[in-house]
């Protein structure tokens, strides 16, 4: 092994070089190292050393990734790990000396050199994830796994297989604030399937500087393995239940949106079936009404997913009907006793009591769509369980109010609650009304967001200029207009797809 060692360490030259090296003297030179690597058997990688040890104890992974990524995955899989089948050895689990290793990579990897090692990556994170639910331990591989995802791609915003995992491990675990640095992330990619010959005249080179992630997170990368439609569904779904667990009702109808609305053909999934009845009781726990489905969902499958989920839809209309009218929560609650042959089988009861839970908080919030102010008395009795419980009522209404969920103040003349009188205020007054230096910030972080947004648009638009059907659409188009040309049509009567999209940066730049 020693006389291999100086091999391993020839890439990335150590001093490094006065002038950096080109991206494609930086590709070549890796690329040879990965082949020398590859020409090692994986029980010579995991011989020691002279002196003691093993390569991992000499290797830093931080400046000789790949040397030490290969070593660990040797450890970890013995001969099977450059093979797509692999057992995981029993000195490779929580709390080991191994395991410790393999932390430390994932904490300290280059960001460059693992793109070119991106299949042996994702086989690391998946022997960890195995290894982590084998031994019943979740909890244990989701701080890897999150550095991982990050450390290849920092803005979080191409979606890959690991994403799925990482979802899975931290729903298990019930590890819902350690998700959030990945689910906090918008996806705005998937691994492209784009004219690999376009591509690569734009970005040659994995070490390039790329952009997007979505440009070097493809299916020949390995950084993701390949994926179907299930997986960014599972993905989502697992997510709103994250975002259901930590009560981030707008973050969690968000993410079960995303899975209603994506594109089927013939009928609805059941990963979306079961979305859909999480989503009209989110809709419920984050608005206080039913919503009504997106219209880009398709009318077969509203039909579907109506026809599926009466229970779910009756329950919510029970709901409405209740807050608009003033009435108290017996008829929701008997409706929810009717349906427990529902809730329970799809694991929603929790979010059942919920429901029942909020219908007193958004009642007290429609008073304010009607009244100026009412006395605690008022409130007791359109909205309390027990009408006389004037005590109770206040102590409630100061909950809402300190909160954050009611924009209100509550005055207290006397010791008696009956006579305490809440004063609703709108969006320009009040507790939770903004000043001028906070709604200043605020428009700051959405003009972030747009331009962000833009930014991402502007990548997928250059994907599909790219994609080999757009291609000869926009040439079967441009043949149509010169043939209508010809015929002596206006040109002015033709727009491109880039010429629309430049107006929209026209109309962006004057906002």
């Amino acid at each position: 092994m020693d006389a291999l060692l100086p091999q391993l360490l020839t890439f990335p030259p150590h001093p490094e070089p006065t002038k950096p090296l080109s991206d494609s003297e930086y590709d070549k030179h890796i690329k040879n190292l990965i082949h020398h690597i590859n020409t090692i058997p994986a029980s010579k990688l995991i011989s020691g050393v002279s002196g003691g040890g093993d390569l991992l104890d000499i290797i830093d992974p931080s400046k000789n990734t790949l040397p030490y990524l290969y070593t660990l995955l040797a450890h970890v899989c013995g001969s099977g790990s450059k093979q797509k089948s692999v057992s995981i050895s029993d000195t490779f689990s929580p709390g080991s000396a191994l395991w410790q290793k393999m932390l430390d990579f994932m904490e300290r990897f280059d960001e460059r050199q693992i793109r070119y090692a991106g299949t042996e990556l994702r086989r690391l994170i998946d022997v960890t994830a195995s290894k982590a639910q084998r031994v019943s331990q979740p909890w244990a591989a989701i701080p890897p796994i999150r550095s991982a995802i990050l450390r290849v791609d920092e803005s979080g915003s191409t979606f890959t297989s690991s994403h799925t995992i990482f979802a899975r491990l931290c729903l298990e675990a019930r590890a819902y604030t350690a998700a959030l640095p990945v689910l906090d992330h918008n996806i705005f990619h998937f691994p492209p399937v784009t004219n690999k010959s376009a591509e690569n005249i734009m970005f040659p080179y994995l070490s390039s500087h790329h952009d997007s992630s979505s440009t070097f997170i493809t299916p020949d990368s390995g950084l993701s393995a390949k994926l179907d439609y299930r997986d960014h569904l599972i993905y989502f779904l697992y997510g709103a239940m994250i975002f259901m667990g930590l009560k981030k009702w707008k973050r969690a109808l968000l993410f079960l949106e995303i899975v209603i609305t994506s594109p089927v053909v013939g009928n609805v999934s059941k990963i979306q079936v079961d979305a859909y009845k999480k989503w009209v009781l989110v809709s419920l726990l984050c608005k206080g009404y039913p919503l009504p489905l997106p219209k880009t969902i398709s009318p077969q499958a509203t039909k579907q997913y109506h026809a599926i989920c009466k229970a779910y839809d009756g329950l919510s209309e029970v709901f409405k009907h209740g807050i608009l009218n003033d009435e108290s929560d017996q008829k929701l609650i008997a409706e929810a006793t009717a349906g427990e042959a529902w809730w329970a089988p799809d694991f929603n009861r929790g979010l059942i009591v919920q429901v029942i839970n909020a219908f007193r908080q958004f009642s007290v919030l429609q008073l304010g769509k009607t009244f100026a102010a009412l006395t605690v008395a008022d409130i007791a009795r359109r909205t309390s369980p027990n009408p006389n419980d004037y005590a109770g009522t206040g102590d409630y209404v100061i909950h809402l109010i300190s909160t954050g969920v009611l924009n209100a103040t509550i005055s207290q003349p006397s010791n008696d609650p009956a006579s305490w009188t809440l004063r609703f205020s709108d969006s320009s007054s009040g507790p939770l009304s903004r000043t001028e230096g906070q709604q200043h910030q605020h428009l700051e972080k959405e003009t972030r967001k747009i331009k962000l947004l833009m930014e991402h648009i502007r990548e997928a638009d250059r994907k599909l200029s790219l994609n080999k059907d757009y291609i000869a659409e926009t040439k079967k188009a441009k043949k149509t207009r010169l043939n209508d040309l010809e015929g002596g049509m206006d040109e002015n009567h033709w727009m491109t797809h880039s010429d629309i999209y430049e107006h929209d940066e026209d109309m962006m730049a004057d906002m």
